[in-house]
């Protein structure tokens, strides 16, 4: 359908295109929606629900057009400016006719049935999880970002609920095992922010006189006890130091959160009422610095997009990345004071330049700022170019500018941009506003620009020389405490004392250093006398010239075991350890990685013995679950799996991980070693998770083959970490001949994942699938896949992430 507006023609197409988003937000204002949802106790039934919508239209010679991708029949009793109204429900909208509208103010009132796609149902509680455009298959909408909108929200639900959303509820009544809350008006926000989370669940509460959160969990008692008071003094912490680096108060009028077991992503920043997974909070007595520090900068991330995102919010999903890249930015800074044992310089890189490489050193890789031009696409932006390159980024313009005048810049963009909405060049002219430096054509290249530089490190007369081709990508280092501005071709800076590594890539430098030999060679030699800075930098270094073939395995292997076993920074130690795992089951063969199991095996089990804290005997157990094993390591390994009560306890993840490793090895396939394993979990939410993922590793290919079908049916696909660790053992390297008849089918599946998974399913579903192939057949299978189907350029990127490391895995197969 097509329909006129004041300059163009629009078409209403399936999504919300970018066309359409313009024309009504140039025409529609004053935005209120009041919704009611009756929520019945059993998980099937259906929902039923109301909604007053009030809209201002500037023009109402043109058809109003709501956001619905549900069955029309959904709706019924539609009443328009006190009017019975006839519609038309076209490609996934609901098109009322402008002669039931007025110039001003319309109210627009309807029943409906909920849909069903993102009201995450589960036995006893559901919850809503509407980004990026999924508030459109729950109720009728404005689905865009920058259509802010006003709610009321009620919830007429089992008396023994409770419930939490973006405002307070009043419990208005309570009638034959029913009770009505009644949640307050919101503050103006985008539609994916709206939520509601409720369910049989449990109620923590703290009020210190300042800050009072509810906190709604499924966490049995003693686990709750151990990590609550934690968990609330770390929203505190987080809630005070973005309310002083801001100087803008917490801009909503409560912060609530639950605690989900199984949840898609590691939280979600709805107003009023985060949702974090369960296991990302509660730690178990194992977890060390790390661990803590990675959930502390999880709630930090959450809070900072209460400022970041939901205060000020991006006009199109085009520029997703300005809430990410500042939650991220303003997490790893607020977190900081808290951690001082904790080298936060190891801390960024680690989180966001080695988690971006991955990414941008494939053909696969793309802009922070992406085009988008409908919004049923948002999701296939996410990903760590945004998440981890973009901090780098912002890390880079703080040198720039100087922090002082960032974090006014900041201060000036939030005020002037409050309860509204604002592009990167908004943010851009705002910095140009406030510090009178011309920024613009830097950032325009690190951020409207695919890829990363390229630069060659070589020694010359006790100089470090820095070569590049890529003269545009000009970026600030520091060499022997030194800056340097690399925007030329060639640069150089002094090397300093004999055997130090001058490259400072801590929170600033970014992309692919070549190393010349001569260079590798002194890193190798003097590892030992680095600092954790200049460690980092090195095995991050090394890491990418390995994946670029300019260093050999005989080199880097044995330099990775040794480093593992005596480097005693966790991050640091953490980033050996995956790329151990990458060489050791991508780059040997099944007899050298026997070879090396013989070996390695009892000095890493010694290691363990002789660890004197259970953080650091865990992570020995877990290079020991890594390795293939024979029935030898089997006598060692038993009794993780048999034994409640074991040294270093075992959780219920690395218990179910371990048992699934012998399963692929065909030394635990017993359906009685199945019971003892799920006797010896602590909760039910492993036991259900063994249940589904056992299947995925049967010696009994009917058995796997199942599993695999199973995942096609969409009602199966739930759970998605449960579906990405299913796939993972489907495709490992143990299972690789007898899962490879699954890749086409795979990838005939992948666009009916996007269209139905959350953001990040379909990266994970080709990650643990394409992902971990080594067959030089998959390549071909990926190549004519894109060849013979019509897949959008931002999946068809996804793709191509995930087939790198199978072409580089293949090219190191080549060079034997």
């Amino acid at each position: 359908m097509l329909f006129s507006c004041t300059s163009n023609t629009v078409e209403i197409t399936l999504g919300v295109s970018k066309e359409l988003a313009e024309y009504r937000f140039s025409n529609y204002s004053n935005i209120h929606y009041e919704l009611h949802f009756e929520l019945p106790e059993e998980k099937e039934a259906d929902i039923f629900a109301t909604s007053l919508i009030k809209v201002t239209l500037k023009d109402n010679t043109k058809p109003l057009i709501l956001d619905f991708k549900a069955n029309d029949t959904h709706i019924d009793n539609l009443i328009v400016n006190n009017e019975t109204c006839s519609y038309d429900y076209i490609q996934e909208h609901i098109v009322i006719p402008n002669t039931y509208l007025v110039e001003g103010e319309n109210k627009i009132s309807f029943q409906f049935k909920a849909g069903k796609q993102s009201l995450n149902r589960n036995k006893d509680y559901m919850y809503t999880l509407l980004v990026p455009d999924r508030a459109r298959t729950l109720f009728p909408c404005f689905d865009q970002p920058d259509l802010k909108a006003k709610y009321v929200l009620s919830l007429d639900m089992p008396e023994k609920w409770e419930a939490i959303a973006g405002e307070y509820a009043t419990q208005k009544e309570t009638v034959e095992g029913r009770k009505l809350l009644v949640f307050g008006e919101t503050a103006p926000i985008s539609t994916y922010l709206f939520s509601f989370v409720a369910g049989n669940f449990k109620k923590e509460e703290y009020d210190d006189g300042k800050h009072k959160f509810t906190m709604l969990h499924l966490v049995d008692k003693e686990k709750i006890d151990k990590n609550k008071d934690a968990i609330f003094k770390l929203h505190v912490k987080a809630i005070d130091w973005i309310e002083n680096y801001t100087n803008i108060p917490l801009p909503f009028h409560k912060l609530d959160f639950a605690l989900l077991p199984p949840f898609q992503y590691g939280g979600m920043e709805h107003v009023g009422a985060i949702q974090y997974r369960s296991s990302s909070l509660i730690l178990d007595e194992n977890a060390g610095d790390t661990e803590k520090l990675r959930r502390a900068q999880l709630i930090s991330h959450e809070v900072a997009h209460m400022w970041f995102g939901d205060l000020v919010t991006m006009k199109w999903f085009d520029d997703v990345w300005l809430k990410e890249v500042f939650a991220n930015f303003i997490a790893a800074k607020a977190v900081e004071p808290s951690y001082p044992e904790i080298n936060h310089d190891v801390q960024f890189y680690v989180s966001h330049q080695y988690r971006a490489y991955p990414i941008d050193r494939t053909e696969g890789t793309h802009p922070i700022q992406q085009n988008l031009e409908n919004l049923n696409l948002a999701g296939t932006l996410y990903g760590a170019i945004i998440y981890s390159k973009a901090p780098v980024v912002m890390a880079q313009l703080e040198e720039i500018i100087g922090s002082e005048a960032l974090q006014l810049s900041l201060q000036n963009y939030l005020k002037k941009y409050a309860f509204s909405n604002a592009t990167f060049d908004d943010l851009i002219n705002v910095i140009v506003e406030t510090t009178a430096k011309d920024i613009k054509p830097w950032a325009d290249q690190w951020v409207k620009k695919a890829g990363m530089p390229k630069y060659k490190l070589s020694i010359e007369e006790d100089n470090l020389v820095i070569k590049t081709e890529d003269i545009g990508w000009s970026q600030i280092i520091k060499v022997n405490n030194t800056t340097v501005n690399i925007n030329s071709a060639n640069t150089s800076a002094p090397l300093g004392k004999a055997g130090n590594y001058p490259l400072d890539q801590s929170a600033k430098g970014y992309g692919y250093f070549e190393l010349a030999a001569d260079l590798q060679t002194l890193l190798i030699k003097n590892i030992a006398n680095y600092s954790d800075k200049e460690a980092m930098t090195v095995y991050g270094n090394l890491w990418e010239n390995f994946l670029h073939k300019n260093i050999a395995i005989e080199t880097y292997l044995p330099f990775i075991l040794e480093r593992l076993k005596v480097e005693d920074n966790s991050l640091l130690k953490k980033m050996l350890f995956g790329q151990f795992k990458e060489i050791y089951w991508y780059y040997l063969s099944k007899s050298e990685r026997t070879k090396l199991t013989k070996k390695e095996f009892p000095i890493f089990k010694n290691l363990l013995e002789k660890s004197t804290t259970n953080t650091l005997k865990t992570f020995y157990l877990k290079v020991l679950i890594s390795l293939d094993h024979t029935k030898e390591e089997y006598a060692f390994l038993e009794q993780y799996i048999t034994q409640k009560n074991t040294i270093p306890t075992i959780s219920d993840a690395n218990r179910i991980a371990l048992f699934m490793k012998l399963r692929m090895e065909k030394l635990a396939t017993s359906r009685e070693m199945e019971r003892t394993v799920a006797n010896n979990l602590s909760s039910d939410y492993y036991r259900s998770y063994l249940t589904y993922i056992t299947p995925s590793t049967s010696p009994d290919y009917i058995e796997r083959d199942a599993f695999f079908e199973d995942i096609k049916n969409v009602k199966n696909r739930g759970n998605e970490p449960w579906v990405e660790n299913g796939l993972g053992y489907l495709n490992h390297p143990l299972q690789a001949a007898n899962s490879i008849k699954y890749i086409e089918a795979t990838l005939n599946l992948l666009p009916e994942i996007q269209k139905t998974g959350d953001i990040f399913f379909p990266f994970g579903y080709l990650k643990n699938s394409i992902g971990k192939r080594t067959e030089k057949s998959v390549i071909k299978k990926v190549h004519q896949f894109l060849e013979h189907n019509n897949i959008d350029d931002k999946l068809e990127a996804k793709i191509l992430q995930n087939l790198d490391p199978v072409i580089r895995r293949n090219q190191f197969t080549e060079m034997l």
